[in-house]
């Protein structure tokens, strides 16, 4: 007569053919609930454990997972993926030092395991431990270093990473002597001879560039930046405050004219103020202050520019509101009184009264209330499209129009105003109604 425990007893390999099911379609806390009486009943074979600590890690039960990743390192204590396992389950519970000593141990285990080095170089960075962070990326270009061509061609992108890494940690936490200067820029051209096509580093060397003043040099890689991605608005921001820099005005703001007005952020609108107060037309300027100071309200200098921008155009008492409005700002962050702006303000006071300066710009020739429904909204980028109930046209929108910034559903029906933007039909102005 069989065993009647051994009826009961579910077959593993069978489950975690169920488990795999599961995790293909993401549904983790299933995949748990199959394995874990296993566990429980110590009946899970090492094959069982890996697969359960991985469903409990994806699941964000980090304590569980790590649990199960150090009793397999007791059991094969040399088996280095086991320490990167349980160094990540660590990084997640902000166990910064635990998660340090578990990387460590598997490059002690395995030396040229390039991964690690550009993980945990970041975790040093975390704790405050910049030297040692710099350290890790050096070992890790250096392991790459010494591997054979053959070798190399599997690893060319961890080694651009660390390149990069290791060049962005000189250049925002080490004093800039020649000899880093010239290490930044190596980091910078080994990661474009590994990624030619990634505009991020070639704008990235370039910018350094221009923080080192070298402007020739720093408008040739934004420029090859610009043609790889010209989609991407900082880019050309960047290439014009190079050109400003060269005292190329009106070029920059040619440059700055050619970003789409939905992408122009608050900074890029401050650049494009400065750009026109230099050529003199201090209403435009004063426009696009006003506008980089609705899109970032905090911050101090948007209406610092504003009220000097208002102070050529003659506008005394709206250029007082705004320069005292600066000055509130900047004492909020800073804990004290901006003296340059107080100064400026008592400068002002005897100066006599033009007619005050209308901001919002003159409406577009499609300037009436629309209404329509969200048809799509991208979270992370910040955009999406309302269809318009007249016409059916889908109306591009961003979050920097929406009253409050309330948050858009999609299917929610709102008002807009509509304007004929560089691309098409435009939102300059949405609020969200209520879809009950």
């Amino acid at each position: 007569m069989p065993d009647m425990s051994e009826i009961e007893r579910p077959d593993e390999e069978a489950l975690i053919e169920q488990v795999r099911s599961l995790t293909q379609k993401e549904k983790w806390k299933n995949a748990i609930y199959l394995l874990q009486p296993l566990r429980e009943r110590g009946e899970l074979s090492i094959e069982g454990l890996k697969t359960l600590a991985y469903c409990y890690s994806r699941d964000r039960d980090y304590a569980n997972a790590t649990s199960i990743y150090e009793k397999l390192i007791g059991n094969q204590p040399h088996e280095l993926m086991y320490y990167y396992y349980v160094a990540y389950q660590y990084r997640m519970m902000d166990k910064g030092e635990l998660a340090i000593e578990k990387y460590e141990k598997c490059l002690e285990l395995f030396p040229k395991f390039l991964k690690v080095y550009l993980e945990l170089g970041p975790v040093f960075e975390e704790q405050g431990y910049h030297a040692k962070a710099l350290k890790a990326y050096r070992e890790g270009i250096q392991a790459y270093k010494e591997m054979s061509s053959s070798q190399q061609k599997n690893y060319v992108l961890l080694y651009s990473r660390l390149c990069t890494q290791a060049a962005r940690l000189l250049i925002s936490s080490f004093h800039i002597d020649e000899s880093i200067q010239n290490e930044i820029e190596f980091y910078f051209k080994e990661s474009i001879s590994c990624e030619p096509q990634d505009p991020h580093t070639w704008y990235r060397l370039g910018d350094f560039l221009l923080k080192m003043g070298r402007l020739d040099e720093a408008l040739e890689y934004l420029n090859k930046a610009q043609s790889i991605a010209p989609q991407i608005e900082y880019i050309p921001h960047k290439i014009a405050q190079a050109l400003l820099q060269k005292d190329q005005v009106e070029k920059a703001y040619e440059t700055y004219k050619r970003i789409p007005s939905h992408k122009r952020t608050a900074y890029i609108l401050n650049g494009m103020g400065h750009c026109a107060l230099q050529i003199g037309s201090s209403l435009e300027a004063a426009r696009y202050f006003f506008k980089a100071a609705i899109k970032e309200p905090a911050k101090f200098y948007h209406y610092r520019d504003l009220g000097l921008a208002l102070i050529e155009l003659g506008d005394r008492d709206q250029a007082t509101e705004n320069l005292e409005k600066a000055n509130l700002l900047y004492k909020k962050e800073h804990r004290e009184d901006h003296n340059k702006i107080l100064a400026k303000i008592e400068e002002i006071q005897d100066m006599p009264q033009n007619d005050r300066i209308v901001l919002e710009e003159p409406g577009s020739p499609v300037s009436t209330i629309s209404h329509g429904i969200i048809v799509k909204y991208r979270s992370d980028k910040g955009f999406g499209f309302i269809k318009d109930n007249n016409d059916a046209q889908d109306v591009f929108f961003h979050i920097t129009c929406v009253k409050n910034r309330v948050a858009p559903v999609e299917g929610h029906p709102v008002k807009f105003v509509r304007e004929v933007g560089d691309k098409g039909p435009q939102a300059s102005k949405v609020w969200i109604e209520n879809s009950t």
